[in-house]
Parts: C-alpha cells; sequence; structure tokens
C-alpha cells in the first residue's frame, strides 16, 4: 500500500498535529547545509514586497492586473463551474515551447562567462540540473538569465536544452487549438515542495528548501520521501522572521545572484510544518466542492506540510490520480480539483517526456469526453525551471520571487482559440481566477494582486471544439 493511501487510512484516527517547531541554520554557498547558526530569527514581520521602507525598495512593483469587468465575471460564473489546476514538474518554456510561433520565447541562452549557446535539441529522458530556491537566484542572476551553466559546479550545459514540436506534438496541438500564455511565472525561485506549497496558498509561510540529504556542494534536490508534519524531527529551511531593513538587504542580494549567501546569512532550519489558510479552507468554508488528486509522487506530499490539513477531515479530500480518471469519466468531479501526476508521467528529469505527455493526453481525452466538459477550464502548468534555460526575467516582487518561467496551458471550451497570452501570470492567478468565479477572498497579497485570468476566455461566441489526441509509441522516443 502507497504511503499516500495509508495516510488517508489513518487520518481518521489522528487526534491533534505536533506543535510546529523552529530550528536555525544556515546554508552554503552553494545552497547545501552547513553548520547551524547561533543567530536568533527575529520576531519581525515577514519579507514582504508591502513591509519594504518606502524609497529604499529593491523589489518590482506587482505587474498591472487584467481583471474581468463583472459582467464577464457574471458569464465565466455560469459557464464554468469546474476548474481542474494540473500541475507537472520542471520545465521552462524556453525548454518546452522557446520556438513556438508568435510567443516569446528563444533557441540560444546567456552562459555566466558572458557568452551565449545554442539550445541543444533535448533527449525524450534529461538529467536537468539543480533547482534549489539558492540555484533559481543564482540563475536568474538578478534578471541576466545567464547563470543556468553553473548551477552543477559548472560541470554541464545539461539546462540549455529545447524541445520541437515533432518531439511534443501533443503539447503543442493544445497550444495551438486553446491558450498558451509565455509570461506565466513560478511562484517562488524553486524547488518543487515550496512551489507546491505555493498552488494551494498563495505562500510558502517563508519556507524555502528541504533539508538536504545530497551530498555538500550541490544545488540540486533530492527524491527522499518527505513526512512533513507526520515527522516532529524533520525539517526544512525558511527565512527567518526579517526586519524592514533585513527584508531590503535580501532583496538586494537576490538582485546580485546570490542565493547561497542568502540562505546563510537569513535562512535557518525549522519543523516542516506549517498552518497557514489554504485555498481548501475557503471552499469548504464556502460548501464548495473540491479534491486534491495525488500520484505517487516522489517529489510532492503538499497535504502533509499543512498541520490542519494532514491531520484533519480534509484529507478525505485527498485521493488518488486513478480515481480523477474515474471521476472525469463519470461526470463526478468536483468544481474545484488539483491534479498531481505520478513522478513517472511528471515529466520530472529523468523521466520520459514522451510518456509524460500520453498520460496528459490520457487525462485530456478523459475530461473532454465527460459531461462536465462544456463547462470546464484546464490550467496545465510545470512546477518549478528544473535547472533548464528560459530567458525571460522574472518580476521582482518579494523575498521569494517570483520564480522562472513555465509553460501554462489553458485549455477549456471557452479558453481563446489559438491565443498567446502575454499577461504577467503565476501560480496565485489561477488561485484568483478561482476566487473570482466562485466570489472567495484573496489568500496574500500574491492572489491579491493577481490577474484573474479571465481575459483567457471568449464567451461570446461557439464553443471550442474537443481536442481527442492519440497518444504515442515510446519505444523508440527520439
Amino acid at each position: 500500500m502507497s504511503r499516500l493511501r495509508v495516510l488517508i487510512a489513518v487520518v481518521a484516527v489522528a487526534a491533534v498535529a505536533l506543535a510546529c517547531q523552529d530550528g536555525r541554520s544556515g546554508s552554503s554557498a552553494d545552497g547545501s547545509i552547513v553548520p547551524p547558526s547561533t543567530a536568533t530569527a527575529p520576531v519581525d514581520p515577514s519579507p514582504t514586497a508591502s513591509s519594504r521602507p518606502d524609497g529604499a525598495s529593491p523589489f518590482d512593483p506587482y505587474p498591472e492586473p487584467q481583471l474581468a469587468d463583472p459582467r464577464k465575471i457574471a458569464v465565466a460564473r455560469r459557464k464554468i463551474t469546474h476548474v481542474v489546476f494540473l500541475v507537472k514538474e520542471n520545465r521552462t518554456f524556453d525548454t518546452y515551447f522557446g520556438r513556438f510561433p508568435g510567443a516569446n520565447g528563444a533557441t540560444t541562452g546567456k552562459t555566466c562567462d558572458g557568452g551565449t549557446v545554442p539550445l541543444a535539441k533535448a533527449h525524450d529522458r534529461t538529467t536537468g540540473a539543480g533547482h534549489s530556491f539558492a540555484a533559481g537566484i543564482h540563475a536568474i542572476n538578478g534578471g541576466k538569465m545567464n547563470c543556468f551553466d553553473t548551477l552543477d559546479l559548472g560541470l554541464a550545459l545539461q539546462g540549455y536544452v529545447q524541445y520541437t514540436q515533432d518531439q511534443i506534438p501533443n503539447y503543442w496541438a493544445y497550444a495551438e487549438r486553446f491558450v498558451l500564455a509565455d509570461r506565466f511565472f513560478t511562484g517562488v525561485y524553486g524547488p518543487t515542495g515550496v512551489e507546491h506549497l505555493d498552488t494551494v496558498a498563495a505562500q510558502t509561510d517563508r519556507f524555502i528548501d528541504h533539508e538536504r540529504a545530497n551530498p555538500p556542494g550541490q544545488f540540486g534536490t533530492n527524491g527522499v520521501p518527505r513526512e512533513y508534519c507526520h515527522d516532529d524531527t524533520e525539517r526544512a529551511y525558511s527565512l527567518k522572521r526579517l526586519t524592514p531593513r533585513q527584508i531590503v538587504r535580501v532583496g538586494e542580494v537576490e538582485n546580485a545572484g546570490n542565493g547561497g549567501p542568502l540562505t546563510r546569512a537569513f535562512g535557518y532550519l525549522r519543523r516542516a510544518c506549517t498552518n497557514i489558510p489554504i485555498l481548501p479552507d475557503e471552499l469548504e468554508s464556502a460548501a464548495i466542492p473540491w479534491a486534491y488528486y495525488l500520484g505517487e509522487n516522489l517529489y510532492v506530499e503538499t497535504p502533509s506540510w499543512i498541520r490542519h490539513w494532514a491531520f484533519g477531515p480534509m484529507m478525505r479530500n485527498v485521493q488518488t490520480d486513478e480515481r480523477f480518471l474515474q471521476d472525469a469519466k463519470a461526470g463526478r468531479l468536483p468544481a474545484v480539483s488539483w491534479l498531481i501526476p505520478d513522478t513517472r508521467v511528471s515529466d520530472h528529469p529523468p523521466a520520459s517526456v514522451c510518456e509524460g505527455e500520453n498520460w496528459t493526453v490520457q487525462v485530456m481525452n478523459a475530461l473532454q469526453r465527460s459531461p462536465d466538459w462544456k463547462h470546464t477550464a484546464v490550467v496545465l502548468t510545470w512546477d518549478d525551471f528544473g535547472g533548464f534555460y528560459d530567458h525571460v526575467p522574472p518580476p521582482h516582487v518579494d523575498a521569494y520571487g517570483m520564480g522562472p518561467r513555465a509553460p501554462m496551458l489553458l485549455i477549456s471550451p471557452w479558453a481563446r482559440r489559438g491565443y498567446v497570452a502575454h499577461d504577467t501570470l503565476e501560480f496565485a492567478s489561477v488561485l484568483k481566477m478561482i476566487e473570482t468565479i466562485w466570489d472567495l477572498p484573496a489568500l496574500t497579497e500574491r492572489d491579491a494582486n493577481a490577474g484573474d485570468m479571465l481575459d483567457l476566455f471568449d464567451f461570446s461566441g461557439t464553443p471550442n471544439p474537443r481536442l481527442i489526441l492519440r497518444p504515442r509509441d515510446c519505444s523508440n522516443a527520439f
């Protein structure tokens, strides 16, 4: 029996979660572990854009959001009754769609020594590169987007690769028929765990990374299963609670591309458990049906990271990815769904991209054959940059990001047909769309300041026909 199924089975007898406790540590310049710091974490507000002193900000203002007028919102509430937030793993926009017509893509990448290299044709199974929080800051390098080549000790250019249309034809087919967004950014610099926390909370409660089991000297994350609130000895890296002056300094260090020094100076280890508000709380309060469908994924255990979710009645809403397919085919999907695939089909290196695309086709075919399809919107994206190159600098709105671009496809009968969206969006924008359609309040500054994504819909004409695709033979994948 899988660990997820065990957790679901025992949740009914769980009484209370252990209180989250803080630990202290720093991080080496490359993001690995160093001995604990003796510095006491201050008790000042968390580092957000709103707490910065006037006139001394290293942060960008929030991009002007695209917001629908009341009439379009009213129509959206009639036309969209089901939203599926499908999150795959570890790809950038340039990696998958850098050659897509009409999109802001690149076919070359800058390197840390000032050079330029072509993005080589990718293989079906790639290795990726380091993609920790510190690695994301380092790769972005203050917006220069030129240090992806030094993430794994400068030994390779494995992140400077790109897929062509013939390699991922079905992803491209969705982009050609529906909406492809070329300014969709990950919520934080990385890696997977905190990015997925952001997809339900529009924040990470200051968490920035896992405690590492990798040997020192690597930016990369590892595949060690994590228990979070179920293990009172588990720790994760967090930023301290910072003074306004320290917040400014964090932004300056990030703008200099110094991810390692940042985590050493302002990071520490604390109990890997939080109790922040999440969108499922609001859905529960409003009696809006929802579910979190989670495959056998080595990298994602978001429900276990949130105490009141892990040990409370909301665990009944955690289901398997196989159950998602059953519910979709039977027209039993709730109003709001998160779908996290099994590691094998998640696109996470070294998994087969061909097999991952085939799984996505299976999901999309099931949804389009569902009786609920005419009222469904699917947001398909990838959780972090995975160490892969992207050339567009993300907005630097606070101490956590945004992170590098990820591909995002909006697939719906009501999606604007064959449209490339240039709006600035992030994970919090998906939450904002859900909040707008179901009239829910914002969770944080991020979703409060995000666009609602309704500009990506066209409710005025004939809905898009279904796009039923055939899975490919992966036995001789590129």
